[in-house]
């Protein structure tokens, strides 16, 4: 028997919402962009192989959408706190448990 590999490779836990960081980065660039441009160019996604296949794009996938959206919200909130409060609204993915010290 195989061993398994349906888990984030940063949390180790299972991958609930298997959208893929590539995918991801697409919407959360576009989001934002509206606001601060020079933010959104440094929101780039990629593809980590894995077993477990985005609903998107369908490519493998072993970073879940929790770790890499936390990793992109701490980004944010170190350059605007404001933005990170609706960048967290939009891409959540349990975020909110991790940040519980934070005001929303």
């Amino acid at each position: 028997m195989g061993a398994i590999t349906s888990c984030c490779v940063e949390c180790d836990q299972p991958i609930t919402n298997p959208i893929c960081a590539s995918c991801l980065s697409e919407e959360m660039h576009i989001l934002v962009h509206e606001t601060r441009p020079d933010l959104a160019k440094h929101i780039v996604g990629f593809h980590f192989g894995g077993e477990v296949n985005c609903i998107k794009c369908q490519k493998g996938m072993s970073l879940c959408a929790h770790c890499f959206s936390k990793d992109i919200y701490e980004y944010i909130k170190e350059n605007d706190s404001m933005l990170a409060k609706e960048f967290v609204n939009r891409f959540d993915f349990d975020l909110r448990v991790d940040l519980i010290s934070d005001a929303f």
